[in-house]
């Protein structure tokens, strides 16, 4: 395939730096787009103020856009909960604003959650056909997706259902690993929910595998899924630290991070069937495996 000229936003991330390598390494040439721009081929941008500085956007063939402000960072309050949907939405809508500037434009790809189908259902295993939940982080999911779908009038529109992303350094583990390495770590709640979960490879694989492919419409980037109980004893395991310590109560949860709490409490389960049958196969099909991988580097 020949290189495309691709412009990540919001790529100085966990998940952008590393897609950023993968593409310039299969020849595509890639501009990111942050706030504040420190890497190779990084240029300023601020959808707050609607102003960006990328001398080459006429010349975008794929757009991606990463952003969004950290989920699981701060309590939900009114204020934070502007700030998850102005970086996810604002952003979208933006870059489409954009788009009379980008007549070569072919593809937007927009990052979105796995939390999309809500928690009513623990059992059920979700596709993409399957409606939105109805609590709080599956509307702002919905929000999402709609704003990405702005694009179907421009070009290709492919929207990336992210699970929880494996990386050692960064991420969930990274909050993980302070407690487990002390021999602290526990299940939370019941430790029966699930937790859909990706190695970091194998998403940025689904990018390239989406771009190279030319594909479209809404994909699980989904591995496969566990229970916190499980998760956290396989992580124990591969780095040989103890697990026995009691579960940490809902309660405590709900009284730390308040509506933010549900997020952890609960789970979901998703296929990754039709991301499968485009012919993508994931290099980390096992959690122990996933985890091997990530701590040996």
């Amino acid at each position: 395939m020949q290189g495309k000229r691709i412009v990540i936003a919001g790529g100085s991330g966990l998940v952008g730096s590393k897609l950023q390598d993968l593409l310039e390494s299969r020849g595509h040439q890639v501009a990111v787009l942050t706030r504040s721009p420190s890497g190779k081929r990084h240029f300023f941008w601020d959808p707050s103020k609607k102003r960006i500085d990328l001398p080459e956007l006429a010349e975008t063939q794929i757009l991606i856009n990463l952003s969004g402000a950290g989920i699981a960072d701060e309590r939900w309050t009114a204020k934070r909960k502007r700030l998850l949907r102005d970086s996810r939405v604002g952003t979208n809508e933006f870059l489409l604003s954009l788009t009379d500037q980008m007549p070569e434009l072919e593809q937007f790809i927009s990052a979105s959650g796995i939390n999309a189908y809500g928690y009513d259902h623990p059992s059920k295993v979700y596709s993409e056909t399957d409606p939105y939940g109805h609590d709080y982080l599956s509307t702002l999911v919905k929000d999402w997706e709609k704003s990405a779908l702005g694009f179907e009038s421009v070009c290709k529109v492919a929207v990336v259902r992210t699970a929880i992303v494996l990386d050692a350094h960064d991420g969930a583990l990274k909050r993980l690993m302070p407690m487990v390495k002390i021999g602290a770590g526990s299940p939370i709640g019941t430790g029966k929910q699930m937790m859909p979960w990706i190695h970091i490879d194998d998403l940025c694989r689904i990018y390239l595998h989406i771009i190279e492919k030319g594909l479209d419409g809404t994909y699980n980037a989904v591995t496969d899924q566990c229970s916190n109980k499980e998760f956290l004893w396989v992580l124990t395991r591969v780095l040989k630290r103890a697990f026995y310590l009691p579960n940490v109560p809902a309660i405590i949860l709900r009284a730390m991070f308040g509506q933010m709490a549900s997020m952890l409490l609960n789970g979901v389960k998703a296929s990754n069937e039709k991301i499968r049958s485009t012919g993508f196969t994931f290099t980390h099909p096992t959690l122990e495996g996933a985890f091997r991988d990530l701590f040996k580097r």
